[in-house]
């Protein structure tokens, strides 16, 4: 077969055909930043810096690569690609643990009244005075060029690293689904009790909040090259909802507004690429119509704890998936453990196409970096069609 493209290679898995061999496309926002020597400040902060160490670790990167600007607008809110969001606390560390860590989110009771935030519009909360993560110290100037300016300058040191190495992005820009944003601003806790308690008012708002994420994400997609550069194309959907759902409560709650997202992306010429993490086996039969009234190849599942060998059998003939080498594996295990692992899961889930070797979430930054290599190498040694 002649040589072909990384992107060649991942639009046939997408696709559902078999190119050369199986992809892999492991999702690394950390990893490489902190090899290089980076520290976490400098991933939000200095983009040329990032572009110049994924160019210089190009043994690390598989068919394609986060462009890490969309690790900024976690919440598509105003201020995303600043310091701490604006209404949960995205803290950004100056260091990788032990002197410090990297960015996470803590759930805190915001919304207190479903109708008053429809009635008053979702970005009443954006500046929450009941929350205390130094969001009132930042500055007008601080906000407007974070949420404005800066996209550009990330896209920019981007294409650089794009253009001198031809790899194609892992995606655009990043979503969040509703009920996962309503997990967030209402806590777990609140949320479960209310999709028993007030199952209604929770529908009304994810139908609120789906086309307000979905046109922010289209907008940063744009900025990030969509049409333009290979991969930016693809939106990101995450987080699969509240773990231990049941499938009449995925139904209700989770697949039609991930169905809506999904619709109005690819009617509007973007890819799917639904980050679902926790285990999604349960709810296989019903994201298996998530392809319903698409054309083809225009959805890829990724999985983090889910069966994959099940998810192939069930989805295999609808959407590639992708997925899910165990984050422990990586940090904690040997090479002839990863090897093994990676050639397992391609028997599983590569034959006919459609699969694109992954990791479960996301490569941990202190994965062992032989480790990484074999996984990124392995599609070579066992993924031949």
């Amino acid at each position: 077969m002649a040589e072909i493209t990384r992107y060649e290679r991942l639009l046939a898995a997408w696709n559902l055909e078999e190119a050369d061999r199986v992809p892999c496309a492991p999702i690394m926002c950390y990893f490489i930043p902190y090899h290089a020597g980076l520290s976490v400040k400098d991933i939000f902060t200095e983009p040329d810096k990032v572009a110049q160490a994924l160019i210089d670790n190009q043994d690390f990167i598989g068919d394609n690569t986060h462009p890490i600007i969309t690790t900024l607008d976690h919440m598509s809110m105003l201020g995303r690609a600043g310091w701490d969001q604006t209404t949960l606390n995205w803290k950004i560390w100056d260091e990788f643990p032990p002197q410090g860590n990297i960015p996470s989110i803590f759930e805190k009771m915001i919304i207190d009244d479903y109708d008053d935030v429809m009635e008053r519009g979702f970005s009443t909360l954006l500046f929450n005075q009941g929350l205390d993560n130094d969001i009132f110290k930042r500055s007008p100037n601080d906000f407007l060029y974070y949420h404005f300016e800066y996209p550009q300058v990330w896209s920019k040191a981007l294409r650089r690293f794009y253009n001198e190495t031809g790899i194609p992005y892992l995606m655009g820009a990043r979503v969040c689904h509703p009920l996962d944003l309503l997990q967030y601003y209402r806590g777990i806790n609140g949320l479960v009790m209310d999709m028993f308690e007030q199952p209604d008012k929770v529908k009304a708002m994810c139908e609120r909040l789906y086309e307000y994420e979905a046109v922010c994400a289209m907008q940063r997609a744009m900025v990030m090259g969509a049409g333009e550069i290979p991969g930016a194309d693809v939106i990101f959907l995450y987080n699969g909802g509240p773990p231990g759902l049941s499938p009449e409560l995925y139904d209700q709650f989770y697949y039609p507004y991930a169905k809506k997202m999904i619709d109005v992306f690819v009617k509007r010429g973007f890819r799917v690429q639904n980050h679902w993490d926790n285990d999604q086996t349960p709810y296989l039969e019903s994201i298996r119509h998530l392809t319903d009234g698409l054309p083809k190849g225009k959805i890829l599942m990724d999985f983090e704890k889910t069966d994959m060998k099940k998810a192939k059998e069930i989805l295999g003939d609808r959407m590639a998936i992708t997925g899910n080498v165990p984050s422990a594996l990586l940090v904690y295990g040997s090479v002839t453990e990863v090897e093994d692992y990676c050639k397992q899961l391609i028997k599983d889930c590569g034959e006919g196409g459609g699969f694109i070797l992954g990791v479960e979430c996301e490569t941990p930054w202190d994965s062992k970096p032989e480790n990484v290599k074999a996984m990124v190498k392995s599609v070579e040694k066992f993924g031949q069609y």
